[in-house]
């Protein structure tokens, strides 16, 4: 039986390599670039593991984050996935039912793997942010005819500042068949700012 289109690895997503981190280095990451998306607010505040309760029970979510912005209170629900297989379509529904029943504004997958074509699809359909995690290293691109290896992690601080790891936002494009794709990390953290600033009803 052939795979359906949507569940094939939406390629993009998996421009680079997989992280080499441990699940201790994946929240620490996570929670720091969740952190370095303050918009200029008041009350912006970041929880690990916090029950939320929605009208059909209490959700452990992997991280909150509440803000205040242009006099309206926002709440984000990030699912953090530490994960070696691509992510389907059905762990976003699961994230965008818990928005639902909490009556969060906005919601956020961050992941070490890539993501199949029908979640990117669903994401982008119903506002939801994705992530994915890799290495500074790898978002430094050679050209070498030898075939030298990549740069390590020293290396590339050293030679060229690029952080341990790094993230790649995909967001709804211009249009509604399009994803925009932009670097984000702790340092730089423009585009998870903006998202955050953006009004979730447009």
């Amino acid at each position: 039986m052939q795979p359906r289109n949507e569940d094939s690895v939406a390629r993009f997503t998996a421009r680079y390599p997989q992280p080499d981190m441990t699940p201790a280095e994946f929240e620490e990451f996570v929670v720091e670039l969740l952190r370095s998306g303050e918009p200029a607010s008041l009350d912006f505040t970041v929880t690990l593991h916090e029950t939320v309760q929605g009208f059909d029970g209490g959700y452990d979510i992997d991280a909150t984050v509440r803000y205040a912005f242009l006099g309206m209170d926002f709440l984000v629900l990030v699912e953090a996935k530490h994960h070696q297989h691509p992510i389907k379509r059905e762990l976003v529904q699961v994230l965008h039912q818990k928005c639902t029943s909490v009556g969060a504004q906005k919601a956020l997958m961050v992941s070490t793997a890539p993501y199949q074509s029908g979640a990117v699809a669903f994401a982008r359909a119903h506002g939801i942010a994705l992530l994915t995690v890799t290495e500074g290293r790898y978002t430094f691109e050679t050209k070498s005819a030898d075939g030298r290896p990549a740069l390590t992690r020293e290396q590339a601080l050293d030679h060229f500042g690029l952080p341990a790891f790094a993230a790649h936002l995909y967001t709804a494009g211009e249009t509604p068949t399009t994803t925009l794709v932009q670097l984000v990390t702790p340092a730089e953290p423009a585009a998870l700012q903006e998202w955050l600033r953006k009004d979730p009803s447009r």
